[in-house]
């Protein structure tokens, strides 16, 4: 069988969504671009998508003859430009056909990407191709030969999530069957079991560089920097003692932050951990490494929390390969996370009862009572990332973990329980495939009065999303991004405070703690100067934290600039590196739509 899978992946960092929106690449001033002038903008893309700042712009022609080598020139010719606005669209379908038919050679294009990947950014040749195709291959193998879904139009529908470029499938268009009932529906109130308010303590995707070199070379051309033997040191060797803007957490980072936290806030009851451990070396992968981070981190939480307890959710970076979760039905060992599932139960033994680690084994999920009136429900939505190669293969096995959403949410409105729910992938930032958005947007509304809050990690950045009734627009809930501990990419690192009505569980504030990174490197012979950024209900002058307020917030930024400026700035932690690079009129409108935006494709 033809080694065909690697340009599914490769292609994909070429067209990602989070790459160049429609009109970046057909300004409407300008018209439809030339072929040219189109490849010229794909390649700029595929350099930004990768962080390369910088780059050297190849040659049209030799870039012409990199995709020729794909067999994707011919296809662009002939029909991409009868649709200008669906290159991407249409390059993407070539390329599934050609390697659906056989027609390409998957070393040779592999090569021919990787060379445009070092020519762009670095002189400094490595492993790092033939290290990427050795974890993914047995997987993308596995689901080409055996989907019986995989066509050109389905896989390009769920790899770009672009409107121009979807196609209705049965394996998008799946529902589940809500409940009738709503928000009249309240649950019992009772006399509160404290009279302080429960602290939550908020962290989210550490990322940790076990290998992370001070003095090391910070602008590598690699996903990630700052680690011993990367990059060519001529470029400068600016690795700081407390991190880099580039590059992902030192260990001694992560042990100061716990340290700092276990000192200084000693009221904290409960800790909610949305995800993401292992680092942006992802050509390097391996269940053996990862299972030592993994243990490594929660060993590391439990010693400095030895009284609370921690609930955590599986990121998308713990699994080898990344990305990779495989429906429950596939138990081969190099295909399965069965390892990970297993892993992760024995080390949150500690934390969750018997009932709760049998669903982890199952698919990394699970549900807690904090105490009689209010519930945890956990989820591992890693498995809806578009970049799930198993989402080639069948979207039923989703079904699982919405259908266990569904029964908890049911369990908790007839015993009069309020709801926390915990996850990774932020929905709404077209990254998670249509009918989990779809299902998991279904039963917010349907059990909104129950759900106090929604948190979530994965992007980085300290965002809000404001959920709306699916019945009557109404805003009717709220998620929040913990952001990270990684000060990847141009961020400075936080952590957040959760303030919790004993009563109600009406969240009642949520502050952000940081340190500015430049700071902390100029003075590395100190530790980082913690500070509160901000608090949410005091930054924006809110009555509470109830959707319908952040929805009358999210109006206020559309008129309001200087709001909507404080908001970004606090989104990147005012790193200095996102500072420097400012926010203009379309980061500005991809904020506003984020704030709003639950469903990532606009078709329910």
């Amino acid at each position: 069988m033809e080694n065909y899978w690697l340009l599914l992946p490769l292609f994909a960092a070429i067209c990602a969504q989070n790459g160049a929106s429609q009109d970046q690449l057909y300004p409407e001033e300008d018209g439809p671009q030339s072929l040219d002038e189109q490849l010229k903008t794909l390649e700029k893309q595929f350099a930004n998508h990768l962080g390369i700042d910088r780059y050297t712009p190849m040659g049209v022609l030799q870039f012409k003859n990199l995709l020729s080598t794909a067999g994707i020139l011919e296809d662009l010719n002939t029909r991409a430009l009868e649709v200008p606005d669906r290159i991407i669209c249409g390059a993407c379908q070539a390329l599934i056909r050609n390697l659906q038919t056989h027609s390409i050679s998957v070393e040779v294009v592999g090569t021919a990407i990787c060379n445009l990947y070092i020519s762009l950014n670095t002189w400094t040749v490595s492993d790092f191709c033939e290290r990427v195709v050795k974890v993914n291959k047995p997987i993308l193998e596995y689901v080409v030969k055996n989907s019986r879904i995989l066509t050109p139009e389905y896989a390009c529908s769920v790899l770009l999530q672009k409107e121009v470029c979807y196609h209705s499938h049965p394996a998008l268009s799946w529902r589940i069957e809500v409940p009738e009932g709503g928000p009249s529906e309240l649950p019992n109130t009772s006399s509160p079991e404290r009279q302080s308010p429960l602290k939550i303590l908020h962290l989210s995707d550490f990322h940790i560089s076990h290998d992370y070199e001070v003095n090391g070379v910070s602008n590598c051309g690699y996903p990630v920097c700052c680690k011993a033997n990367l990059g060519n040191p001529t470029r400068g060797r600016d690795a700081g003692s407390w991190g880099d803007y580039n590059c992902d957490t030192p260990p001694w980072l992560f042990e100061n932050t716990l340290n700092f936290i276990k000192n200084t806030h000693k009221d904290i009851d409960l800790i909610y951990f949305t995800g993401d451990i292992i680092d942006h070396s992802i050509w390097k992968a391996s269940i053996e490494d990862n299972s030592q981070e993994i243990a490594y981190t929660f060993d590391a939480l439990a010693e400095a929390f030895p009284n609370v307890v921690v609930l955590p959710a599986i990121g998308n970076h713990e699994a080898a390969p990344l990305n990779a979760f495989a429906p429950p039905q596939i138990e081969n060992e190099t295909l399965s996370q069965r390892w990970l599932y297993d892993l992760n139960a024995n080390l949150w033994a500690k934390w969750l009862p018997e009932e709760a680690q049998e669903t982890v084994r199952r698919q990394g999920y699970f549900s807690v009572l904090i105490n009689h009136k209010l519930r945890a429900i956990v989820l591992n939505n890693n498995i809806c990332y578009i970049y799930n190669w198993w989402l080639l293969y069948e979207t039923n096995f989703l079904r699982e973990q919405i259908e266990f959403l569904k029964t908890q949410l049911i369990e908790a409105e007839s015993r009069g329980q309020f709801v926390h729910i915990i996850s990774h992938v932020f929905p709404g930032e077209k990254e998670c495939v249509e009918p989990w958005e779809a299902n998991y947007n279904a039963l917010i509304t349907r059990f909104s009065h129950l759900i106090k809050g929604q948190f979530f990690g994965h992007t980085h950045t300290d965002g809000l999303k404001v959920f709306y009734s699916k019945t009557d627009g109404r805003p009717n809930n709220m998620g929040y991004n913990g952001a990270s501990l990684t000060p990847y990419q141009k961020y400075n690192p936080n952590y957040k405070i959760i303030s919790v009505d004993p009563e109600s569980f009406d969240l009642l504030d949520i502050e952000t703690f940081y340190f500015n990174l430049t700071e902390a490197n100029r003075y590395s012979h100190r530790t980082p100067a913690w500070r509160r950024l901000y608090s949410l209900k005091e930054a924006y002058g809110l009555s509470d934290l109830s959707a319908e307020s952040f929805d009358s917030l999210a109006q206020r930024m559309r008129s309001d600039h200087n709001l909507l400026d404080q908001y970004w700035r606090f989104f990147v932690r005012e790193g200095d590196a996102s500072l420097k690079e400012g926010c203009n009129a379309r980061c500005r409108e991809d904020l506003l739509t984020s704030i709003t935006r639950t469903l990532s494709l606009s078709f329910d």
